[in-house]
């Protein structure tokens, strides 16, 4: 199987999934600003339990739930979405062998998959909360965790974005032949 079919598979399941939680989440969102994101990101008890407070009141803990089952699928796939995606930007035609943005690749597609674990802990974390309440230690390890993750997500993204401009560029900077 192509590198190409198999990130293609990965990107279609991510996407599918990112979709599902999308629409799981939006109960979540519409009585939370910034929805189950800022459950993850309470970091304080006090601050998860006024989340997890206002969810009861409105009736949307249940979704909460689901959110946290269909993420188990999520976090399976999705840092192998990013995986794939640096190994194709790390041919030739993208970047230079050895340089520093190929290294800088290599080290951010071993890297990525941490997502899978940082987030398997924090939704056991944000999991034990909503059935036993909140408390210090499970917000910040959800936290730390939900930062970890988001924060390998936004390098390597920006990553993959800085490549694939460096190519545009360099393509449409390119004297034409004909």
């Amino acid at each position: 199987m192509s590198r190409l079919l198999i990130w293609l598979f990965f990107a279609t399941l991510s996407l599918i999934l990112l979709l599902q939680l999308r629409g799981i989440d939006a109960p979540l969102a519409a009585v939370t600003p910034g929805g189950i994101v800022a459950y993850e990101l309470a970091f304080t008890s006090a601050r998860a339990r006024e989340i997890l407070d206002s969810w009861r009141i409105a009736g949307v803990t249940e979704s909460a739930r689901v959110s946290l089952g269909v993420d188990v699928g999520f976090l399976l796939v999705y840092p192998w979405f990013f995986r794939w995606s640096v190994q194709l930007l790390r041919q030739p035609r993208f970047t230079h062998p050895g340089s520093t943005m190929d290294r800088a690749g290599a080290a951010l597609g071993a890297a990525v998959l941490a997502c899978t674990p940082l987030d398997a802990a924090e939704n056991w974390a944000l999991w034990r909360m909503i059935e036993a309440g909140p408390s210090a230690t499970l917000a910040a390890l959800a936290g730390v965790a939900a930062s970890l993750k988001f924060l390998l997500i936004a390098v390597t993204t920006g990553w993959c974005l800085t490549v694939l401009s460096r190519r545009l560029l360099s393509s449409s900077s390119a004297p034409s032949h004909g």
